[in-house]
């Protein structure tokens, strides 16, 4: 795995409007954003499936030319035994792409979790051999919990298994984390909730920052993807407005980066949100 610390990826599902629709068709072209997305000193992007699987010819070929990497490819695939062909999907996809890793779900079915098991490992010896292996471990899914994603990781027995961090959902369950998988956990999804709704980073300055220090103390050293912001569906949501919150969220986190481990004082907000916004996995 090459050095991912510190690095920060924009999601293009965080610019994508259909991200939670019924029908997940893409409405923008990912290709015409990423001379922006270069421009703007993001070191990667975490593209979402559907804009890959769902593009033309044309620009999944602008995609491979990406002048910046495709660092993690959103896969939405599943890991039961009829799920094969998803999964076959995804490999291409992160090979065509050079994807530098893949985040991926496992089912909510309790039942079949020797299935997932048994196809995560065969699935993970398709993929090439430098591709980071993510494990959002999501709410809903079999894994949502520390304990048993700890126990799942031991027993998938795969080296290269790593797992996501939602960091800001607050921190006392963020050390709960790092106390089970450790080492393991080296990517994060930003997305800042305040007062009910998705904020900028700057929002909550005092508590990014001690969800941050967190990390680090814990021995962090992992990338992290702005996945959602300001205005993300609120009413008159566009891609525009979101692109400058994602910029002033990529200038504040890198700020914050640069930091020493301390504690900053206290602002108006002074906690962190209990819960990320709801999403669907599928």
């Amino acid at each position: 795995m090459s050095d991912v610390n510190g690095k920060v990826y924009i999601g293009t599902i965080l610019l994508e409007p259909n991200r939670w629709a019924q029908v997940r068709t893409p409405t923008y072209r990912v290709s015409e954003w990423l001379g922006r997305f270069a421009e703007a000193g993001f070191d990667g992007v975490e593209l979402w499936e559907y804009h890959a699987t769902l593009a033309s010819p044309s620009e999944l070929a602008a995609l491979e030319a990406s002048p910046v990497p495709v660092a993690v490819f959103n896969t939405y695939c599943g890991f039961e035994d009829a799920a094969a062909g998803d999964r076959a999907k995804a490999v291409e996809m992160v090979r065509r792409l050079a994807a530098g890793g893949v985040k991926f779900n496992v089912g909510r079915d309790a039942d079949r979790r020797e299935e997932y098991l048994r196809n995560l490992r065969a699935w993970a010896g398709e993929l090439p051999e430098g591709c980071r292996l993510l494990c959002e471990c999501h709410g809903g899914t079999i894994l949502e919990q520390p304990p048993v994603a700890a126990e799942f990781f031991r027993e998938a027995g795969i080296g290269r298994l790593q797992g996501i961090v939602h960091c800001l959902a607050g921190v006392a369950g963020l050390g709960e984390w790092f106390d089970r998988l450790g080492p393991a956990i080296t990517h994060a999804h930003v997305a800042l909730r305040h007062d009910g709704r998705n904020a900028r980073l700057s929002a909550c300055p005092a508590a990014v920052a001690e969800a941050l220090a967190l990390m680090r103390r814990r021995g962090f050293a992992g990338s992290f993807t702005l996945e959602f912001t300001e205005g993300t569906r609120e009413p008159g949501e566009n891609i525009e407005s979101l692109w400058q919150a994602a910029l002033d969220d990529l200038a504040f986190l890198r700020r914050q980066l640069s930091l020493p481990v301390r504690l900053h004082g206290r602002t108006p907000c002074e906690a962190l949100p209990d819960s990320l916004p709801p999403r669907n996995r599928r």
